[in-house]
């Protein structure tokens, strides 16, 4: 090992500490032609690759670079005394050759270097790369890299990102980056590094020193060196321990560099983002200021794969302390570049957060408006506090900013709250005097959100009452220009289901679809069409769940007419998925790829905002509808979203996600999600197919008591509004269901019922099967039939003309089973009678 190295170590962060998982990650390095070792000061770099390879034992050469190093003739002399560490002939060969500045000796030095080598295996290190900045010596670093030959490795440590371009090593994988994350301390590393050191050291405190430092081996080397004149880390140790990092800092970095570099490293203290293109924007363009801060790569580092600076978050901290020498003016300056940045870049709460520091209202009703009608979770979240936060006065003043408020509240599922908030700003804005269209405008705004407010509350307290906040909302705006000052979404939303109910009350639906006439009147005769549509869909709905398939389909496609007349996407797209679920009744492929299809094609309409989500949800329906759960979009295969309110969009996937685990049968995720979904508010029609999977589930399980009282729960749920379609969707597994039912005398479910419901779900596993042979012949998918042993019996004994009471008698079964049976075989080939369950058979060779 070069005794550069060894001179240089007393000067560094040294922990004599062996730690096996860096070690392991150091032996996959080696296997790599290029290791980049890349952390800022104090992480143990050096420490950590001579620790390494000297337990590695091989030859190795170490540069150790310094800032002389950058001119041609001193770096050469360094190059060849470090050569003469390791290969003294080598050494004196290059020596004479001297600095290879152009590309033909450049080649020549590598073969010199291969022929005098050999294949014998050699590790070279270039430390502190970081400080080579002439082109010419950055030129041979950047050969010697590219054409290293593949029996040794390179290991280059820097404190910032090679000089060098290393992008086609790193496309073709032969880069190994060993990163700060990677040399950090872990807490059971840093407890052992204490013992080792004969520290006693209490849990707490080994917690309070991995959040002070994060790893960083510099400040825990400190601490254990001090921990025996103050034992204990909380309290002296703790401050003391920062005072001292920070004495370093401000020794070694603070009083080296420019005045308007310290004042611009405390604005960058203020913000969390630190984009090369944000750093740009806050010189102002100042390439000496940039240029200065590159060359800053004690604490700071540019990382170029995600094009950002990086700050050690004790430097930050030190700078933190600095914040007061900032103007007022700098501070505003600050966060309203910043601000602006993040809005443009997709870090919205970011935004919203520099956006309040600046007290800049109108930007943050701005971010706010370009979101979904539905806002994310997280930002409807950070936003309610924000708003909560604002002056009295802002509400006043800035546009939208009362009406934000309520939204973002409702997109939590926070109705109490919405509803106070409604009232106290009807209040508010009904005294301010005159008739001004930003009065009219807030008021409208308000009554809109209220609508929707008792439009999701139906689903709970069934009042249907929507419609009277819908005309105050349109009585408010009269006059005032439409669209652009009517404060109204993009486009007209709708739930998870269109009828608005979650009672099964006899009659409720019909209420809610009456009081939704109402509203699609007034709302599509005032504003071009909105919601047009959207009551007979409802009513199409409804005659969908009473398995009223002519009727329903005459009423989707008058839906989906007048929709598409409006450009009304959310009732385009849900009229097309009710056509879909009718299509696969029948047993017509086509119709239902043409379904699909047409909803696809409005995934280029970018004022329809849900439409990606939308789309992925049918698909999710229709793929475990054919048992092709593969094909499910992959964010429907996760865990179920958290509980918000049933109206929200997260609640509908939650419904596709449950019917992908029955599909996989992934049941516990699935029966945990459906006695959660028990203990709050559902959609009447969401709540009986639940119920109606969960009762399958049972029987699949065995438990046909539990299978048998959810049943019962399911049908007394849906039967005062004759809802069947939930189970009649479920086909064979509810026909069996259903078989098993019928044989409990005591099920407590009407006889007629069960049978009914055995007959459709039987049809509809016929029709289902057609759909799906058909999809995999259309994309050539082998359509492999599994059959049981069991059934291959029965089917031989029905391919030789015995009768169903003989092949019970023979092999020793109840007639009810053989029919049982013969039903499976019907669904599996998609057979309407016994001569296509043999011709088919035969043609599959299955008997």
């Amino acid at each position: 090992m070069d005794t550069s190295y060894q001179k240089d170590r007393n000067n560094r962060t040294s922990l004599f500490f062996e730690r096996p998982r860096l070690n392991s990650l150091f032996m996959e390095a080696v296997n790599y032609p290029l290791v980049f070792v890349c952390a800022g000061a104090g992480y143990g770099k050096t420490s950590a690759v001579h620790d390494f390879l000297e337990a590695y034992q091989t030859d190795t050469y170490w540069l150790q670079i310094s800032e002389l190093d950058n001119a041609g003739t001193r770096f050469w002399e360094h190059h060849v005394h470090a050569m003469a560490q390791i290969n003294k002939p080598l050494a004196k060969i290059i020596d004479k050759f001297g600095f290879p500045d152009t590309t033909e000796k450049l080649s020549h030095y590598m073969a010199m270097l291969h022929n005098q080598v050999g294949g014998k295996r050699l590790v070279l290190v270039m430390d502190d790369t970081h400080l080579l900045l002439d082109s010419s010596i950055l030129r041979f670093a950047e050969y010697v890299v590219h054409n290293i030959p593949p029996e040794h490795t390179i290991i280059v440590i820097s404190r910032s990102s090679p000089r060098i371009n290393i992008a086609s090593l790193v496309s073709k994988n032969q880069v190994f980056t060993i990163s700060e994350d990677d040399l950090r301390f872990t807490e059971n590393e840093c407890a052992q590094y204490f013992h080792q050191l004969d520290i006693p050291i209490q849990p707490e405190s080994l917690r309070s020193i991995m959040q002070d430092t994060n790893g960083w081996a510099f400040a825990i080397n400190l601490i254990a060196r001090s921990y025996t004149k103050a034992p204990g880390y909380d309290g002296y140790l703790r401050s003391a321990m920062k005072s001292n990092i920070f004495e370093v800092m401000e020794t070694e970095i603070w009083g080296g560099i420019s005045g308007n570099l310290q004042q611009f490293l405390i604005r960058l203290s203020l913000i969390g983002h630190l984009s090369l293109d944000l750093i740009i924007l806050l010189a102002k363009g100042d390439g000496e200021l940039i240029a200065e801060l590159g060359r800053q790569n004690a604490y700071i580092r540019r990382d170029s794969y995600i094009n950002a600076y990086l700050i050690h978050p004790l430097f930050l901290e030190f700078l933190a302390a600095k914040q007061e020498l900032l103007s007022e003016e700098q501070k505003r300056e600050t966060y309203t570049i910043a601000g602006d940045w993040c809005g443009k870049n997709g870090f919205k709460i970011d935004a919203l957060s520099y956006h309040e520091k600046t007290g800049d209202y109108e930007k943050i009703v701005s971010i706010i408006a370009e979101l979904p009608y539905q806002i994310p979770y997280d930002i409807a979240k950070f936003t309610e506090a924000v708003l909560d936060r604002a002056p009295a006065q802002a509400f006043n003043e800035v546009e939208d900013l009362a009406i934000i408020h309520l939204r973002v509240c409702m997109c939590q599922g926070l109705w109490q709250k919405s509803i106070d908030l409604a009232e106290q700003y009807e209040k508010k804005f009904l005294k301010i005097p005159g008739n001004s269209a930003f009065k009219k405008h807030t008021l409208g705004g308000i009554y809109y959100s209220w609508a929707i407010v008792r439009t999701a509350l139906c689903i709970t307290d069934d009042s249907y009452d929507f419609d009277n906040y819908f005309k105050k909302f349109v009585d408010s705006v009269s006059g005032l220009d439409y669209p652009d000052k009517i404060p109204l979404p993009a486009n007209s939303q709708i739930g998870p289901w269109i009828i608005f109910t979650g009672s099964s009350r006899k009659g409720a639906p019909e209420a809610c679809i009456a009081v939704l006439a109402n509203t699609v009147k007034l709302i599509s005769g005032h504003f071009n069409g909105r919601m047009a549509g959207e009551d007979v869909l409802a009513l199409g709905e409804l005659q969908f769940y009473r398995g009223d398939l002519h009727n329903a389909e005459l009423s989707v496609r008058c839906a989906l007419d007048r929709a598409r007349e409006h450009k009304q996407f959310e009732i385009i797209h849900r009229s097309l998925f009710y056509l879909l679920r009718i299509a696969i009744v029948q047993g017509n492929y086509a119709k239902a790829e043409q379904a699909l299809k047409d909803m696809k094609a409005y995934q280029d309409e970018n004022e329809y905002a849900n439409r990606f989500t939308n789309y992925d949800i049918s698909q999710c329906w229709y793929y475990c509808a054919l048992g092709l759960s593969e094909k499910v979009p992959d964010w429907l295969k996760g865990n179920f979203s958290p509980y918000a309110y049933t109206t929200l969009i997260e609640n509908y996937a939650n419904q596709m996600k449950a019917r992908y685990c029955y599909q996989t049968r992934n049941y516990p995720p699935l029966l945990s999600y459906i006695q959660e979904m028990r203990r709050r508010e559902s959609y009447l029609f969401g709540r009986v197919e639940m119920l109606a999977i969960e009762a399958c589930v049972h029987y699949k399980t065995d438990d046909k008591k539990k299978a048998c009282t959810v049943l019962r729960e399911a049908y007394e749920t849906a039967s005062p509004n004759n809802v069947l379609m939930p189970f009649i969707e479920l086909g064979r597994d509810m026909r069996t269901l259903t078989a098993g039912m019928i044989k409990r005398s005591r099920a407590g479910i009407p006889l007629a019922w069960l049978e009914n419901i055995s007959r459709k779900s039987a049809s509809y596993a016929k029709q289902l099967a057609h759909v799906v042979t058909e999809y995999k012949q259309t994309n050539s998918i082998p359509d492999n039939i599994f059959i049981s042993p069991r059934e291959r019996e029965i089917l031989n004994d029905l391919s030789h003309g015995l009768t169903r009471m003989e092949i019970a008698a023979s092999h020793g079964l109840s007639i009810n089973t053989v029919k049982m049976v013969i039903n499976n075989l019907y669904d599996k080939m998609g057979a309407e009678n016994l001569p296509d369950v043999i011709h088919i058979a035969t043609e599959r060779k299955l008997i």
